[in-house]
């Protein structure tokens, strides 16, 4: 069995279809936190209005800053997860990437998700025992509204895993973009098969 052209452009299809899912499925896991940092940030600034209005005419408004806090975790969270489904993200690795070429620059890329997806992994577990040790001690905030705090710890687990599921979903899609890269350059190489 000879592994030519014909050979790469039969599995071509296939993996093509199973990373268009994977970016199908992470454009619909953006599109909701999309819409979460949105009624986030309209949580935020509705909170920082009542705290200047309540402030104003002298009624407590300390619940208001416990909202203010809820909301800015979850709004950073969530950009945090869009900015690194779309690639936004400014990193150290990116410069470091651009100075080399070839397996390096795949050494460096594979180094970088790791450290990041590993830190993110880590993360998520820490912020899953804290979110579960809020909730299962009833922990609520001092003000007149005691907020159930776990609603903020749980940004820290959802926004981590999403994220590192997002940074993973980057680098496959990455990676088989420099696949295909490495397969044009290859067939334009003098006495390449057709």
């Amino acid at each position: 069995m000879t592994r030519g052209p014909a050979h790469a452009s039969s599995t071509r299809p296939r993996s093509r279809r199973g990373l268009a899912a994977i970016a199908g499925a992470g454009d619909l896991v953006a599109f909701a936190v999309g819409h979460l940092a949105m009624i986030a940030m309209l949580a935020l600034t509705a909170g920082i209005i009542l705290g200047i209005v309540l402030r104003w005419v002298r009624i407590d408004n300390s619940w208001t800053y416990d909202l203010d806090l809820f909301s800015l975790v979850w709004v950073a969270f969530a950009g945090a997860i869009l900015t690194a489904r779309f690639d936004r993200h400014v990193t150290s690795g990116i410069a470091v990437e651009r100075m080399v070429e070839g397996r390096l620059r795949l050494f460096f890329r594979i180094c970088r998700v790791l450290i990041v997806v590993g830190f993110l992994v880590l993360l998520t577990i820490s912020g899953w025992r804290d979110t579960l040790t809020s909730y299962s001690t009833g922990e609520s905030t001092i003000d007149v509204a005691e907020w159930p705090v776990f609603i903020a710890k749980a940004a820290i687990p959802l926004g981590a895993i999403f994220w590192a599921l997002a940074e993973l979903t980057k680098a496959v899609l990455r990676s088989d973009d420099d696949v295909a890269d490495e397969t044009l350059f290859d067939e334009d190489r003098p006495g390449a098969s057709t």
